[in-house]
């Protein structure tokens, strides 16, 4: 999840939490195996299989990339990669914003097939809504390759995603890193999570199981709500009341985690140790700054683009690959903070 207002946090509930039935025959390139993911280096193309893609693409064949928004960090950078990746390899690519909008990634489906796209690679926010456009796309023999997501996985699709268990470990274990090196073994930690998303749950549970298995002489104090800035501060400035000790807190996100900085700012307390998820820009300067804010989980936004369009490759070549590929995940920490440090995301550029 990144920082969000109300348009931000919606899409982050739609992404995470939505289903989907898309009625498409598996895709007989892809090896479908619900029990082992991929990774990244299942993906990695051949100069042949780059050969292979171009000749099956043909002259007026393309790769279409529909992101479900530009206006978040993660979704244009993961576009971006894709159309960079594309590029480099000298294959042709098409660039669509959804904008968070059912009809725009509806006409975008649509209009991506008619005009011969041979490979779809897309963002789900709103699945039963796009049910029929993929469908139709499928029929007429478009492959399809899920980012963010795996609703598309019983069904056929090339799916690649980050796991939240994963993501959750990391933060969790390099908390418990700290506080047995830094403290003792012992602290009273806060967990920030959104348990209305069932993805989310999935990322706190694995925070709260590695940091019991990693220090277990610290406590738990509790488990409050995050996901957002204002949600962290609010949730943090009432656990401060019941708890005043606390003095780590690990967050299922950046943004929540920002909140909880600030409460225990207010309160006086400067020797806190944050751990969040998402490798935003502002949680990575606070890192290179220095002062509480210890660590942050990369999502991998760039590799993830890269991914894709290598997943396209491999379709389009007929090669036997993993079905579900997952993205790594990188943890930042103020040892490696300067390597990942960016200048301000450019626009986007639609169908570059």
């Amino acid at each position: 999840m990144k920082k969000i207002g109300f348009i931000g946090l919606l899409f982050c509930l739609i992404v995470l939490s939505g289903m989907v039935v898309l009625a498409q025959d598996a895709t007989p390139e892809a090896t479908p195996d619900m029990t082992e993911l991929g990774t990244a280096a299942d993906l990695e193309v051949t100069d042949e299989e780059v050969e292979a893609a171009k000749a099956a693409l043909g002259d007026d064949g393309f790769i279409g990339v529909i992101a479900c928004t530009f206006s978040t960090e993660y979704h244009f950078t993961v576009a971006d990669s894709a159309r960079q990746r594309a590029e480099e390899l000298g294959l042709r690519v098409e660039l669509v914003d959804s904008e968070i909008n059912v009809e725009k990634q509806i006409s975008a489906i649509e209009n991506l097939t008619a005009s011969g796209a041979d490979v779809i690679i897309i963002c789900l926010f709103d699945p039963p809504s796009v049910l029929s456009a993929l469908e139709e796309a499928a029929a007429q023999g478009v492959k399809i390759v899920q980012f963010a997501g795996r609703q598309l996985a019983d069904l056929g699709g090339v799916t690649i995603s980050i796991e939240d268990a994963d993501l959750g470990r990391a933060a969790g274990e390099y908390a418990a890193q700290l506080i047995n090196d830094e403290l003792g073994g012992a602290a009273n930690v806060a967990v920030l999570d959104y348990p209305d998303i069932a993805n989310v749950v999935v990322r706190a549970d694995a925070i709260r199981s590695a940091i019991s298995e990693g220090a277990p002489d610290a406590t738990i104090v509790g488990s409050y709500l995050g996901g957002t800035t204002e949600n962290g501060l609010a949730s943090m400035e009432a656990a401060l009341v019941e708890h005043p000790d606390i003095n780590v807190v690990v967050s299922i996100n950046d943004a929540g985690a920002y909140g909880a900085m600030q409460a225990l700012q207010n309160a006086g307390v400067e020797d806190a140790i944050i751990v969040g998820i998402d490798a935003e820009q502002q949680a990575k300067e606070l890192i290179q700054a220095g002062g509480m804010y210890r660590g942050t989980v990369d999502t991998s936004p760039a590799k993830t683009g890269e991914m894709t369009i290598n997943a396209a490759v491999k379709l389009l070549a007929g090669s036997q690959f993993p079905q579900n590929i997952a993205v790594p995940v990188t943890l930042i920490t103020a040892d490696n903070v300067n390597e990942y440090l960016v200048e301000a995301t450019p626009e986007a550029t639609p169908g570059s």
